[in-house]
């Protein structure tokens, strides 16, 4: 194990000592508690950002054309030369 030390204001450490005696914890207990969640939350993030879905942007080439007809990106007519 490995040591972590802050300095907190007064008030802060009254709060959250008053939270830890609530839950029953020393504040040794309530800062492990508080670091494992938010590594958790890192890490989910994380996980989150790997498995976005990457969206091409619309290109501005313009509309294709086939057999006389104007097709817009979904292959609907819309128009005609």
């Amino acid at each position: 194990m490995k040591t972590v030390s802050t300095k907190l204001s007064s008030e802060n450490y009254e709060k959250f000592q008053e939270i830890c005696n609530h839950d029953g914890k020393c504040i040794s207990e309530g800062l492990r508690d508080l670091l494992k969640m938010d590594t958790e939350d890192y890490e989910e993030e994380l996980e989150l950002e790997e498995s976005k879905i990457i969206v091409e942007p619309v290109s501005e080439e313009p509309l294709p054309i086939a057999y006389g007809k104007i097709l817009d990106d979904y292959e609907n007519i819309i128009g005609t030369f």
